[in-house]
């Protein structure tokens, strides 16, 4: 879950951009798209050039409220925004998705994200509430790791080989999280490599 953190410094704040104002909401998008590296969001898969984008309000609840600001809005691949519940309330209350303890609250194992302590009935609805367990998601990351690792296997042993060849396409990447856990790679470190080209 690493494209829900925030920066202090974001050009959104800086340029005062609204959501209530429709001319904003492309500069909103696509400088949510750059402040996620590309990725979705909630999804982690890199985002190209042919998918249908959304500005996703994290709280229905404040969608064109005074409330409704940066701290609220992601980048999201349509189809997981449409499949999200539109009702946060059965999910209350919720880890808020930019918390600074998120990392030590939920963690990634075994193709899926859970709690790190249990009950942390917080972290879990937020994992629940985002789908990111989904069985479609499940079931595209699941296949995007075993692409990944049929490359690594086409690379050998030849660890410089197997980075050139991920770093080529930047979809390569996506799922970020479950490629740190399953190949122990850094991918903040990958998507700088691939920028250096």
């Amino acid at each position: 879950m690493r494209y829900l953190k925030k920066v202090n410094d974001s050009q959104i704040v800086a340029d005062n951009l609204s959501y209530a104002n429709v001319s904003d909401r492309i500069d909103i998008r696509n400088q949510l798209i750059n402040e996620q590296q590309g990725f979705c969001a909630y999804s982690e898969r890199f985002i190209k050039q042919t998918d249908s984008v959304d500005i996703e309000h994290f709280d229905p609840r404040k969608k064109n409220t005074p409330g409704d600001y940066y701290y609220n809005w992601y980048a999201t691949l349509h189809w997981l925004n449409s499949h999200k519940p539109y009702k946060i309330d059965p999910f209350l209350p919720v880890l808020i998705p930019h918390s600074l303890d998120l990392t030590t609250r939920i963690k990634f194992e075994n193709g899926l994200f859970e709690t790190i302590n249990r009950p942390d009935v917080e972290a879990q609805n937020l994992i629940d509430f985002l789908g990111v367990n989904k069985y479609e998601l499940y079931t595209d990351r699941v296949k995007h790791l075993n692409r990944i690792n049929a490359l690594k296997v086409l690379c050998g042993d030849d660890e410089e080989l197997f980075i050139k060849k991920m770093i080529e396409d930047q979809d390569n990447l996506s799922f970020a999280t479950a490629i740190e856990y399953k190949f122990n790679l850094d991918v903040d470190n990958l998507i700088a490599l691939s920028r250096s080209l």
